[in-house]
C-alpha cells in the first residue's frame, strides 16, 4: 500500500509553440520558437459522517445550456449511470453499518488486564510487524506507507490534526494565521505598479496570445525563448516579488497568477495557450470582509498595519485563505540538538521543488506553494498561488518532508563547498565551489546520500537508532524532545519486517512481537476465532477503519483498456460481494469511488457495480468481443482477450483475489495471468507503466484531493505519478480544479458528487472495498487507542505500567 496524502505529483508537459504574442497600448512584439512549461499542481472535514447515509436527493437543472445541480447552479451535473450500450448496469445495495466517524474514543477497550486507574509512566518497548520494508527511511524520496509509519515517530507537524476532533492542534507551530491575497489595481495611489515586456514601454497590463503547438514530427522541440517582463514601481524602478495575474480572455479558465523574483523579473514561457490580458498590481495580506458598496481588509500577521478601506473597483483578485503565517516555537530541536528554524522550512520546500530530487509524489503537493519565505528566525510566511481548500494541511505537513539545513550544510563543506539557495548554472557551481540545493548536483547528492536515507534526523519524539537491512529499525526514544505532552513512554519501538502472516503469526505467540498489525482477516476471524486461550491469557484482538480503499487499476495505456464499456465490464466481472463476505469474512465495505466512504465526500448515490457475467457479455459483444473461432476464448480483430494482473508477493488477500478473478474470468473466455513480485520490483513496475492491471490499495485522509490520481497531467507516461493507470478526461480535469479552489465545503461537496459519477461512468479503476484493519497487542500496554486517521494507532501514547516492564 502506498501512502495517498499521504499520496502525491507535478507534472511538467511541454509544449512546442510557433508563437507568442504580446501587446501594450504602445507596442507589438513576437517571440518565435517558444516552447513554455506548464506547471501543475495537488482533508479537512467540514463534518463527521456515518456510514450509509441516505442518498442525497437527485435534482438538477440547466443553465445556459449545461445539465447542472439544482442547489449549485454552477456545478456540472452528472446522472448516475443506469446503463451502457442499452445493457442495464447491476448494482448492489448500499452497504449497512453502524460505524460514524467522530468524538472521543474510549482507551484500552477489551483489555481484560486495564483497570483503568494506571497512569502513563517511561519504560519499555515495543516490537510492531510490518508486512514490507521501505527502500529508504527518506521522507522526501521514499513515499510508502511503512516509510511513513516509521519516519512519523522521528518528526512532527507544524500543527497536527487531532484523531477525535480532527482540529488543527499547535505542534512546532504554537500559531498561525489564514489570511486572503489582496491584489490592488495597478494605479492605487501610493502603491503604484506597472510592468515593462522586453524592454518596452511601462504599462499597467498587456494582451498576451499563446498559439497551439503544432503537432509533432517525434523531433525534439525547440528550446524555449523567454517572455521576460520586468515588474516596476510607481517610479518606473524594478520591484521584486509582484504579482502578475494572467486572466484568459474569452474562456472560463483559471487566471494563472505569477510573481517576479528578487530582481523584479518574471519569464512568463509556462504559459498555456490562450489569449490573456496580464495584469499587475500591490500585493495586500489580511482578512477581507465585505462592506457596503466595498471591503474592509484587516491584516493579521502585520501587527503594524492597519486596516484599509477598499471600493470594489480597487480589487482585482482574491485568493482566499492562500497566505498562511506560522509561528514557530523557540526550544524545538533537531535530534542532534541543533535548533529547527524557518530556514529549515524554506530549505525543504527548494529540496522538494527541485525537478531531479526523486520526490515527484511529494512534489505534487507544494508545487503551487509559490514562496516559504522567513520572516524571522521562528517566524514564516507560505504562499499559495491560488486558494487550496488543503492549503492549511499541507504546509502543516512540509515539516514531515523537511531534511536539516545543517545537516547537508556539513556534508558539503565535508567536500570543500559551500551550500546555497541561489540558482546558479552548474559552471558556476565549479568555479565557486558552491551546491544550489536547486541542482543537479544537489539532487543527485541528496538521492544517493545513504547516511541520511537509513538514518535521517527528524525533530520528533524518537530518533532513528538503526536499521538493519531485511530485518527491523530500531527506534530509540529522546531524553531532550521538547514537547513533553507528546513524548512518548516506551523507551522504544522496534518495527520488525516479517512478510509472511503465519511467520507473523508464529512470531506473535512466541512473544517475538508485541503488536501484530495488519491480521488477515483468515487469521482474525478463524485462526483467532473465539479467541483461543494463548490469546485470552495475554493479547487483545482489535479491528478498526481508517481512510484506504482497495482497488484493480487497468492500464488505459494499453489498447485492451482504453474502452470504457470495456472497464465496465470487467467491472460486472468482479464478484467482490462474494469475496468481501468469504475472504474478508464481512470485514468492510463496498465502495464506488475515491474518496473515503465514512468520510464527509463520498456520494452514497453511487452504488457499486454488481457481479453480473451474463450482462457483462453482452456488452462485451456490443464492442466486439466475442469467440469467432470457438476456441472458448473471447477474440476482437484476430487478437485474444488476454492480460496479465500484477499483484504483491505475500499478500493474502491479493492472491486469492486474483485467483478468484482469474476463475470468473476464465468461465466467460478470458484469460488472465498473474505475475507476483516482491514490493521494490512490484512498485518499480508501477512506476514505469510496465503493468496491464494491478491491485493496490491507497491510504488517505478523511477528505482527499483527486488531483494527483486523476488529473490528466499526471498522465504522462514519463512521469513516475500516482496516476499509473493514465486516466485523462477533461470533465474531470475541469472538476478536480474546481475541487481544489472550493473552500465552501457544500459547494465542494457537490463537485465531488459530480467526480464520483464520472469515475463510476469511466471506470478506471475498478473500486473494491474499504476494509477494517486487524491486529492482536500484548495485553501489557496500556492508554491504547484505535483512531480513524491512519495508520489507525499512535505508538507514543502507549505505555507499559512499572510492574509489568
Amino acid at each position: 500500500m502506498v501512502r495517498l496524502g499521504g499520496l502525491m505529483l507535478i507534472a511538467v508537459a511541454l509544449l512546442a509553440l510557433t508563437g507568442v504574442v504580446v501587446r501594450s497600448a504602445s507596442s507589438s512584439v513576437e517571440v518565435s520558437d517558444v516552447r513554455p512549461t506548464i506547471e501543475l499542481v495537488e482533508p479537512t472535514p467540514d463534518r463527521p459522517a456515518a456510514v450509509a447515509p441516505d442518498a442525497p436527493k437527485d435534482a438538477s437543472q440547466v443553465v445556459d445550456g449545461r445539465q447542472v445541480w439544482e442547489d449549485f447552479p454552477t456545478v456540472p451535473y452528472l446522472p448516475l449511470t443506469q446503463d451502457v450500450e442499452g445493457v442495464e448496469i447491476p448494482r448492489e445495495p448500499p452497504p449497512q453499518s453502524d460505524y460514524v466517524v467522530g468524538g472521543e474514543l474510549p482507551v484500552d477497550r477489551g483489555n481484560p488486564a486495564a483497570t483503568g486507574d494506571e497512569q502513563p509512566t517511561t519504560g519499555g518497548s515495543v516490537t510492531i510487524r510490518f508486512d514490507s520494508e521501505p527502500k529508504s527511511l527518506n521522507p522526501v524520496t521514499e513515499s510508502s506507507a511503512v516509510q511513513t509509519y516509521i519516519y512519523s515517530y522521528a518528526t512532527d507537524y507544524l500543527a497536527k490534526r487531532n484523531p477525535e476532533t480532527f482540529e488543527y492542534d499547535p505542534a512546532i507551530a504554537e500559531r498561525w494565521l489564514l489570511e486572503d491575497s489582496v491584489k490592488l489595481r495597478p494605479d492605487f495611489a501610493g502603491r503604484e505598479r506597472k510592468m515593462r515586456f522586453d524592454g518596452g514601454e511601462p504599462a499597467e497590463s498587456f494582451k498576451i496570445t499563446i498559439p497551439e503547438p503544432p503537432k509533432s514530427d517525434g523531433d525534439e522541440p525547440p528550446k524555449p525563448k523567454p517572455l521576460p517582463i520586468v515588474t516596476l514601481d510607481g517610479s518606473g524602478r524594478p520591484v521584486a516579488k509582484t504579482w502578475v495575474g494572467f486572466f484568459p480572455i474569452g474562456t472560463k479558465a483559471d487566471v494563472e497568477h505569477r510573481w517576479s523574483d528578487d530582481d523584479g523579473k518574471l519569464d512568463a514561457v509556462d504559459l498555456p495557450p490562450g489569449e490573456y490580458e496580464a495584469k499587475t498590481g500591490f500585493e495586500l495580506y489580511g482578512k477581507l470582509n465585505d462592506t457596503d458598496g466595498g471591503y474592509r481588509l484587516d491584516p493579521l500577521a502585520d501587527e503594524a498595519a492597519e486596516s484599509l478601506d477598499l471600493a470594489k473597483e480597487d480589487v482585482i483578485d482574491v485568493q482566499r485563505q492562500s497566505v498562511i503565517t506560522y509561528y514557530l516555537r523557540d526550544d524545538v530541536t533537531w535530534s542532534d540538538g541543533e535548533p529547527f528554524t524557518a530556514a529549515d522550512l524554506e530549505f525543504a520546500h527548494a529540496v522538494i521543488n527541485n525537478p531531479l530530487v526523486d520526490g515527484d509524489s511529494i512534489r505534487v503537493y507544494y508545487a503551487d506553494v509559490v514562496d516559504v519565505e522567513p520572516l524571522d528566525t521562528y517566524v514564516v510566511r507560505m504562499k499559495y498561488r491560488k486558494q487550496y481548500f488543503l492549503a492549511l494541511q499541507f504546509t502543516a505537513e512540509l515539516s514531515i518532508y523537511t531534511p536539516p539545513k545543517h545537516l547537508f550544510e556539513e556534508l558539503f563543506r565535508d567536500q570543500g563547498k559551500t551550500l546555497v539557495m541561489d540558482r546558479l548554472a552548474p559552471n558556476e557551481e565549479r568555479r565557486n565551489k558552491q551546491v544550489s540545493v536547486r541542482g543537479q548536483q544537489f539532487a543527485k547528492f541528496f538521492n544517493q546520500e545513504e547516511r541520511y536515507n537509513s538514518r535521517p534526523l527528524g525533530v520528533g519524539p524518537y530518533i532513528i537508532e538503526r536499521w538493519d537491512r531485511n530485518a527491523r529499525v530500531v527506534l530509540r526514544r529522546r531524553d531532550d524532545y521538547w514537547d513533553a505532552d507528546h513524548a512518548g513512554h516506551l523507551d522504544r519501538i522496534v518495527v520488525r519486517f516479517i512478510t509472511d502472516t503465519t511467520t507473523a503469526m508464529q512470531a506473535l505467540r512466541a512473544g517475538e512481537i508485541d503488536f501484530f498489525y495488519r491480521l488477515t482477516p483468515e487469521q482474525y476471524y478463524d485462526e483467532l476465532g473465539g479467541p483461543p486461550e494463548w490469546i485470552k491469557r495475554k493479547h487483545v484482538k482489535a479491528e478498526w477503519y481508517y481512510p484506504t480503499y482497495s482497488y484493480s487499476g487497468w492500464n488505459l495505456r494499453r489498447p485492451l483498456f482504453a474502452d470504457s464499456r470495456v472497464r465496465t465490464a470487467l467491472a460486472m466481472l468482479t464478484d467482490k460481494k462474494t469475496f468481501l463476505e468469504t475472504k474478508l469474512h464481512g470485514g468492510g465495505v463496498l465502495v464506488s469511488g475515491s474518496q473515503y466512504f465514512f468520510g464527509p465526500m463520498y456520494d452514497p448515490a453511487v452504488r457499486s457495480i454488481a457481479y453480473d457475467p451474463d450482462a457483462a457479455l453482452d456488452l462485451l459483444a456490443e464492442v466486439g468481443w466475442i469467440d469467432t473461432d470457438g476456441d472458448g476464448i473471447l477474440d476482437k480483430d484476430g487478437k485474444p482477450f488476454a492480460f496479465t494482473m500484477l499483484i504483491p508477493s505475500g499478500t493474502a488477500i491479493s492472491e486469492q483475489y486474483a485467483e478468484m478473478m482469474q476463475y470468473n474470468l476464465r468461465r466467460v473466455g478470458i484469460r488472465m495471468d498473474v505475475l507476483a513480485l516482491e514490493w521494490a520490483s512490484f512498485l518499480e513496475r508501477v512506476l514505469s507503466r510496465n503493468f496491464d492491471v494491478l491491485i493496490m490499495s491507497w491510504a488517505m485522509e478523511l477528505e482527499s484531493d483527486p488531483y494527483q490520481l486523476f488529473h490528466g497531467s499526471q498522465a504522462d507516461p514519463d512521469l513516475r505519478s500516482s496516476n499509473h493507470v493514465g486516466f485523462k478526461n477533461a470533465l474531470a480535469d475541469e472538476l478536480i480544479g474546481r475541487i481544489r479552489l472550493a473552500i465552501d465545503g457544500d459547494e465542494r461537496q457537490r463537485l465531488n458528487d459530480t467526480f464520483h459519477r464520472l469515475l463510476d461512468a469511466e471506470q478506471p479503476y475498478t473500486f473494491l472495498w474499504t476494509r477494517k484493519e486487524f491486529g492482536v497487542y500484548h495485553q501489557r500496554y496500556r492508554g491504547v487507542k484505535f483512531y480513524p486517521l491512519r495508520p489507525g494507532f499512535d505508538l507514543r501514547e502507549w505505555y507499559v505500567p512499572k510492574e509489568l516492564q
